[in-house]
């Protein structure tokens, strides 16, 4: 088989590392005789069970390096508000701090020898904050915005089949349900963590990542250095779930530490509050479908609408089509491997994009899991309409 030069536009690999990577060449590869295999196809124990099961296994929280300090941060509580100020004299004579350092625009860290003294420092830190336009939002405030986009005349359509306005007004008994489905954090077990070593000539990074790659950019990015004088070390992960995928804002963080700590390591870990508050969640939506039965008691018709927030839009607006965020139409699309599993003749399943001002994120199975759950409970609802045992 042939090993294919690939275009930027081709792959998923970061554009900062495919710029330094070499061009790939084509080449033959002989594959192997099935008969010379040796583990495929054989049952193969796993190297870390043991050590997982010991509590030998390190994972990034763990992890240990010669001379490392160690970092607590705490974030602005308001998504998009600012770190104002901070004063450092009241926490320098503290056990164990080295260092008050501030990270990006909008978060504090404390660096000290141990991580309970980083910890121990910043809650007594004075802090404090712009917390910005976004400080008014409620859940009162987003509720209401999802109302509003469940009864909007515009809508981008993922599904759509028949004449659904009209079978929907012929219909001898109409009937209609609205869901929701509310924000979730990954809250993996291990919370965010990174550990970093920078010099003006070479930075590392140790971490729990699911995306080897977009950690190094990361790194880079932060480091101010080129992809080809940092190194990711990945380590194994106390869950993830897509947190530790598309988002890497804690390698970010402990690069941007480590950089005013030039030769010595230093261990970022959030605390568990952090963690839940800073989180990129899986969306909020809601959900209404109105469905159509005839004289029989036959579903002729049904108009599912979802008002709420797309992943795409905040994440990578460049995988939209057309300002559409085929994402959401998970399991409710046409044709293709989330395609819908009823047949419904007149049908209108559209999106009416409403994002409040809180990061959303890839959340496990994504869009099905509530897609699946509007669906399914519409479908009972229908069939007792009807007068049917729902299974």
């Amino acid at each position: 088989m042939l090993a294919k030069k690939t275009s930027k536009n081709q792959i998923t690999i970061p554009k900062k590392i495919v710029d330094q990577l070499p061009n790939i060449k084509y080449f033959e590869v002989e594959l192997k005789d099935p008969a010379d295999w040796k583990l495929i196809g054989q049952p193969v124990k796993r190297l870390d069970t043991v050590d997982k099961l010991t509590g030998k296994q390190i994972f990034g929280a763990d992890l240990t390096l010669p001379g490392m300090l160690n970092a607590a941060i705490r974030q602005c509580p308001t998504f998009g508000g600012k770190l104002d100020s901070f004063d450092a004299s009241a926490i320098t004579g503290m056990p164990g701090v080295r260092k008050v350092v501030p990270v990006e625009d909008n978060a504090v860290a404390v660096v000290a020898d141990t991580w309970w003294q980083a910890k121990t420092a910043l809650d007594a830190l004075p802090v404090t904050w712009n917390r910005g336009e976004n400080a008014q939002v409620s859940s009162d405030a987003i509720s209401a915005m999802l109302d509003e986009g469940l009864d909007a005349e515009e809508a981008f359509i993922g599904n759509e089949a028949g004449d659904p306005t009209g079978a929907l007004a012929a219909a001898a008994t109409t009937v209609e349900a609205v869901y929701g489905y509310p924000y979730q954090n990954h809250a993996p077990m291990e919370p965010m963590n990174a550990t970093a070593l920078w010099t003006p000539e070479r930075c590392e990074v140790w971490c729990p990542t699911q995306n080897g790659e977009a950690a190094l950019e990361a790194a880079a990015e932060a480091s101010g250095l080129s992809i080809a004088q940092c190194d990711v070390h990945k380590i194994h992960l106390g869950g993830g779930f897509g947190r530790r995928g598309a988002f890497h804002d804690f390698v970010t963080q402990a690069v941007l530490i480590a950089k005013q700590m030039p030769g010595t390591p230093v261990k970022l870990l959030w605390t568990r509050e952090e963690d839940m508050q800073h989180g990129h969640y899986h969306p909020i939506t809601r959900c209404r479908l109105t469905g159509g039965l005839d004289e029989q008691g036959n579903l002729t018709a049904l108009h599912m609408r979802i008002s709420g927030q797309s992943i795409l839009a905040a994440v990578n607006p460049a995988w939209m089509k057309n300002g559409v965020d085929t994402f959401v139409f998970q399991g409710l699309l046409p044709d293709g491997d989330h395609e819908i599993s009823y047949s419904v003749p007149h049908l209108l399943v559209d999106h009416a994009m409403r994002n409040p001002p809180i990061p959303p994120g890839f959340w496990r199975g994504v869009n099905i899991n509530q897609n699946a759950i509007y669906l399914e409970c519409f479908m009972d609802e229908a069939a007792h309409a009807a007068g049917r045992d729902p299974l």
